[in-house]
């Protein structure tokens, strides 16, 4: 049940214009922001806890009941572990890809 409706709102990735990209990119402008002043570590780990925390959120507010959260916790875990190593594998193949672009010209 649960991991349906977190499923449901997956073709929002399909469309480059909405509020899926807007919501990533302004997450990626403020870990950016973070990292001048704090080591890229250590917001990578408080981003990854932070959107941990707020994924618990999500799954336990569409359960509606303990019960049901303790039902489907499981399969709602798989799906954002699932989620994060689709997306991680496709930024690593971007980041080599486009290495010399993006790393190479950031720091000259």
């Amino acid at each position: 049940m649960a991991e349906k409706q977190l499923t449901a709102s997956d073709s929002a990735e399909a469309k480059p214009d909405d509020a899926f990209w807007r919501v990533a990119d302004t997450f990626i402008a403020s870990a950016n922001e973070q990292a001048v002043e704090v080591d890229r570590g250590v917001v990578s780990a408080g981003f990854a806890y932070a959107s941990a925390r707020f994924n618990a959120f999500v799954i336990a507010s569409q359960c509606g009941s303990k019960e049901a959260f303790e039902a489907e916790k499981a399969a709602a875990i798989e799906y954002f572990v699932t989620q994060y190593k689709l997306a991680l594998t496709e930024n690593v193949a971007d980041y080599q890809t486009n290495f010399d672009t993006y790393i190479n010209n950031a720091s000259q």
